[in-house]
């Protein structure tokens, strides 16, 4: 199972403009420029903050559970517009350690507004909210390049993603992080993204990276990817259909879901062209179980964007013995949005099948 929760909080700071919140803008930036005159180099990095009461609760009761440990992934989407980024490059995303105010704030805003997280101030001009500069506690630190400020963060804890020769989609595997939190040995105070210090630091030009915030008016907000494996293979006196040219249905798909519930829903193989016997019943109605190496994939039916990708852990077609299934929350995706599931059969390494037949669906209010 692939759970998605999405941002409730995300700004840009911008060392440049440091009083300056931008915490509705539509765009995350991480930017460098270099003055070589002076020697300088000037940064942004951006904080993203997701709430994860929902998940602790069904950690607690159990719905979030399985064989494995739970893994948390981050997904921020690129808008595909980067400026000179170089060939190799990674980014950093860490805990934030202290408590910060999302703002509404715009980057061309004019008189700028300041009401919320800046480069300088946790939640505004107000006194005693801006970012530690020096004496930080056990386990905390904080960087810049010119202005003081830029936010701090944990430094025991750290997730990264390195890109070569492409501008691309963030995807970290944060489960230290979300764990710490979750135990509450740290408190959520989201994550900062941002360069490493020594390329912040440096008068090397590194690019403009941009990336879809909460704000977006498309489908790729920032979201973060509770990963479990739920599965469970118990075929009880089913057999196996090993015929190689089969067909999919699902028995129970329906034409809507309501937003938040939770489904269980059934996927059936049959032979496209079953063998002529004598008998009194349809072939069609022998239930007969997939490979145990079959999943499925979920994508926006309009952009075709994989909202759930296939993987090998987290999206496992299960089965008891009444045939294949497997389970989805749906509070997952947007709502008023059609989607449409895919389904990967595995026989073996060379033998892979996928099944598009467009099983459609709507998620609604």
């Amino acid at each position: 199972m692939i759970y998605t929760i999405y941002a409730d909080s995300d700004s840009t700071l911008y060392e440049a403009t440091k009083s300056l919140n931008t915490g509705l803008d539509q765009i995350l930036e991480i930017h460098k420029s270099v003055n070589v005159n002076t020697s300088e180099s000037i940064n942004t990095r951006f904080l993203l903050k997701f709430d994860l009461t929902d998940v602790s609760k069904s950690i607690s009761n159990g719905e979030i559970s399985g064989s494995g440990p739970i893994k948390y992934f981050t997904d921020v989407y690129s808008t595909e517009n980067e400026q000179e980024i170089p060939t190799v490059y990674s980014l950093y995303a860490y805990p934030v350690s202290e408590s910060w105010v999302r703002g509404s704030g715009r980057f061309y805003n004019d008189p700028a507004t300041t009401d919320g997280v800046s480069w300088l101030y946790r939640d505004g001009k107000t006194a005693g909210a801006q970012w530690r500069t020096g004496s930080f506690v056990s386990d905390v630190t904080g960087s810049w390049s010119v202005n003081g400020g830029g936010a701090n963060w944990y430094t025991s804890s750290a997730a990264s993603q390195s890109f070569s020769y492409e501008a691309s989609d963030i995807r970290m595997d944060v489960t230290d992080i979300t764990n710490k939190w979750l135990n509450k040995s740290i408190v959520n105070n989201g994550f900062i993204f941002k360069r490493s210090d020594s390329d912040e630091q440096s008068l090397t030009k590194l690019g403009t990276l941009q990336f879809f915030s909460l704000q977006t008016h498309t489908v790729y907000q920032p979201r973060l990817e509770v990963a479990w494996d739920d599965s469970s293979f118990v075929t009880g006196s089913l057999s196996a259909l090993a015929d190689e040219n089969i067909t999919l249905y699902f028995k129970n798909l329906q034409s809507e879901y309501k937003d938040g519930s939770k489904a269980k829903i059934r996927v059936y193989g049959r032979p496209r062209f079953p063998t002529k016997t004598y008998a009194t019943a349809s072939s069609y109605l022998n239930v007969k179980y997939l490979p145990t190496a079959s999943y499925y994939s979920i994508r926006d039916a309009h952009t075709e964007e994989v909202l759930i990708p296939f993987d090998d852990n987290y999206t496992k077609i299960s089965c008891d013995s009444s045939g294949n299934y497997f389970n989805y929350w749906m509070s997952g995706l947007h709502p008023e949005r059609f989607y449409r599931f895919v389904i990967k059969v595995k026989r073996s390494s060379s033998d892979i099948e996928y099944f598009d037949n467009g099983y459609i669906f709507k998620v609604v209010r």
